[in-house]
């Protein structure tokens, strides 16, 4: 009997909301990436410069509270 072939892991692209996989799909595109890089790299961007997706989908700035 032959074992099962183990599934390949799920890209990035997959995982990512309707909007953020259609968005690097686009970027990919334009800078000759593979979608799973231009993913990688928006989040990257988003981390680093502390920005979070608010409820309504728009970037917000994070509240840095400043040391009393």
């Amino acid at each position: 009997m032959a074992k099962k072939k183990s599934r390949p892991p799920l890209s990035a692209i997959a995982t990512a909301s309707r909007s953020e996989a259609s968005e690097a799909v686009y970027f990919a595109r334009k800078c000759g990436l593979t979608p799973d890089e231009a993913l990688w790299m928006m989040r990257q961007a988003q981390r680093r410069q502390g920005v979070r997706l608010g409820e309504t989908g728009t970037a917000e700035r994070r509240a840095r509270r400043s040391a009393p």
